[in-house]
């Protein structure tokens, strides 16, 4: 749990509807995080949308093996006085690689909006909930969160959310079309894939997390004594130096240990051949595994796209490799504690 809440920690980084809206962040991407929050200029103030998922960690094996029903939280907020926005209306749309899988109208008179996610195999989402009359939207009344129900966070990777501010202050006037301010945010759920590697003639389990993309290709190099793995990864230097973009990559990587490939002195990580072992974090917590977090923040995703760039002719499209190896020279796993061997300027909005 202590080791969780230090995670939670490095990653988190509207009044009259007759003023106009300007964004500030048109389009904002929180790639690999649990939570995102974003701004729009209102007036003379400045709303901000808080959108979270609780728990913070969620990925496939919880949802299938724990049942686990994650909560998404919206809040939209006036940013000087950190007071809730009134008689909001929301319209959300929530896609996974391009496809929609959610787009519905929700209300709450006090600002904030709770969707309870109920992962399940069916063919589309239902979304159930007390209906506003005014709006003919979702609304919560209470404690009571909204449902939606059915293929959404079945599969890891990244899930696109669109916010569309409809109404503010005023649940009967709808604001102008160009005056509907637009919040573009993402949420990871981890995928989990498990690999059995022949090293030294022991099978050695090794469980990978990605939060960001699928995971592929999971083997042993035993020249370099190393565990590597790949995944999709879109390299286009309009996303990624946009300065909106808060681009983050966060895989985890569990050795169990003793094993041959368990560190008593400590991992080496690299990525795209890039030793990145600076940004590597251990949790040694568990006497049986080393849980090892490829921590990587946007300067250093963008060094690594940008020697790919180099050496593809260009080419976007393509996959990013990570190596894991044991070294005494790497990232220290710490016994009931931590090694966490990068700082990043991140910081949680309260």
């Amino acid at each position: 749990m202590r080791f969780i809440l230090s995670l939670i920690i490095i990653f988190s980084l509207l009044s009259s509807p007759l003023l106009s809206f300007s964004l500030i962040s048109k389009s904002a991407y929180g790639d690999g995080l649990f939570m995102e929050h974003l701004s729009a200029s209102f007036g003379d103030r400045t709303a901000n949308l808080l959108i979270r998922m609780s728990p913070p960690v969620v990925t496939t094996e919880t949802i299938q093996d724990q049942g686990q029903r994650p909560e998404i939280q919206f809040r939209l907020y006036e940013n000087q006085s950190d007071q809730n926005f009134k008689e909001v209306t929301y319209f959300i749309t929530i896609e996974k690689d391009g496809k929609t899988l959610l787009s519905d109208w929700f209300f709450n008179p006090n600002g904030n909006l709770t969707i309870q996610m109920q992962p399940r195999n069916q063919n589309h989402i239902s979304v159930y909930g007390e209906l506003d009359p005014i709006m003919n939207a979702y609304t919560t009344r209470g404690d009571d969160p909204v449902v939606a129900s059915g293929p959404i966070f079945l599969e890891g990777g990244l899930y696109h959310f669109i916010v569309r501010i409809v109404t503010v202050d005023f649940s009967r006037t709808i604001l102008p079309d160009d005056q509907q301010p637009v919040f573009d945010g993402w949420l990871s759920v981890g995928a989990a894939e498990n690999a059995t590697l022949d090293v030294q003639g022991q099978e050695i389990p090794i469980k990978v997390l990605s939060y960001y993309d699928e995971i592929r290709n999971i083997i042993y190099d035993e020249t370099a004594n190393s565990i590597n793995f790949s995944m999709p990864f879109d390299y286009d230097p309009n996303r990624l130096n946009d300065p909106t973009n808060t681009v983050f990559i966060h895989q985890e990587v569990e050795v169990p240990k003793p094993s041959p490939l368990s560190a008593e002195g400590g991992y080496q990580g690299f990525a795209n051949g890039k030793d990145v072992t600076n940004v590597l974090m251990v949790d040694g917590n568990n006497e049986t595994k080393d849980i090892v977090h490829f921590m990587l923040a946007k300067p250093a995703v963008q060094q690594i796209a940008n020697e790919y760039l180099k050496n593809s002719n260009n080419n976007t499209d393509g996959i990013m490799t990570f190596s894991l190896i044991p070294s005494k020279n790497g990232s220290m796993a710490m016994g009931g504690g931590m090694a966490m061997n990068h700082t990043m300027p991140m910081t949680m909005p309260m």
